[in-house]
């Protein structure tokens, strides 16, 4: 009897989706150096979804994979304004991605009314607005706090979805935490820990010694010099407050 090769499973994982709003090929990859040097170290083989917002030729497309993949971005998937792109993006081992739900509904445009339908709503007497009873607010789901107890080595990922995560060991340089909630780390942080990655701008990162090369709430990141200035390798937190990142000192 032949042992499973392998299991099939579904992930969340963050990329960076870089919105390709305008394509002069020059003034694009000019733009890109710049804003991957303020933060190579971020920006260096991260993933990336390509959002085309108005359709590029054949050519553009072509040239624009190739300054993403120059600056050593990974682009995994595009996603827009794709039209006759498709087998170009297949052809460049991409997945397209503009039919799935999520991209359908962010591109979907509203159309307006009628005049007609409009006008004829205007003219009809205003229906008396119904009472209706109180809907029951349900309650929030917390999934259990994720706990490893083991270091987190460079080159691995660990993702808690939906609540917070505890790590009691060290995370080492060129490793990833992520948590949909707070990030806990009982050892020395040196890698990257992305707290409230869906969006929870009061998550914060909790660490015994702060060396980290990256600290993320909410989308907000503040790089390996900035940490450095603040709190270094001693007990910390960092929260978002106003759209900025603060490194306070744990007494």
């Amino acid at each position: 009897m032949t042992d499973t090769c392998f299991r099939m499973k579904g992930t969340t994982l963050t990329s960076i989706v870089l919105e390709v709003i305008d394509f002069d090929p020059d003034t694009f990859e000019s733009q890109l150096a710049e804003k991957v040097n303020s933060a190579p170290q971020f920006f260096t083989r991260s993933s990336l979804i390509l959002h085309l917002v108005k359709l590029l030729n054949a050519t553009e497309f072509e040239l624009l994979v190739a300054l993403c993949r120059r600056f050593k971005l990974q682009p995994m998937a595009v996603r827009g304004e794709v039209g006759p792109l498709r087998s170009i993006i297949n052809d460049l081992g991409l997945a397209d991605v503009s039919q799935s739900k999520f991209t359908e509904s962010s591109l979907k445009t509203t159309k307006p009314e009628s005049t007609t339908l409009k006008e004829q709503a205007a003219n009809e007497p205003a229906a008396p607005t119904p009472v209706s009873s109180p809907v029951p607010t349900p309650a929030p789901v917390t999934k259990p706090v994720k706990v490893i107890s083991r270091p987190v080595r460079s080159g691995q990922q660990v993702y808690a979805e939906g609540g917070d995560l505890v790590i009691t060991a060290a995370v080492s340089e060129g490793a990833e935490v992520l948590a949909d909630g707070n990030i806990h780390v009982y050892g020395t942080l040196r890698g990257r820990a992305l707290a409230g990655v869906k969006g929870n701008v009061h998550a914060r990162v909790f660490c015994q010694s702060l060396d980290a090369e990256l600290i993320s709430i909410a989308g907000q990141f503040i790089m390996h010099e900035t940490v450095k200035a603040s709190c270094w390798k001693q007990p910390a937190q960092i929260y978002l407050e106003e759209d900025t990142l603060r490194i306070e000192p744990i007494a």
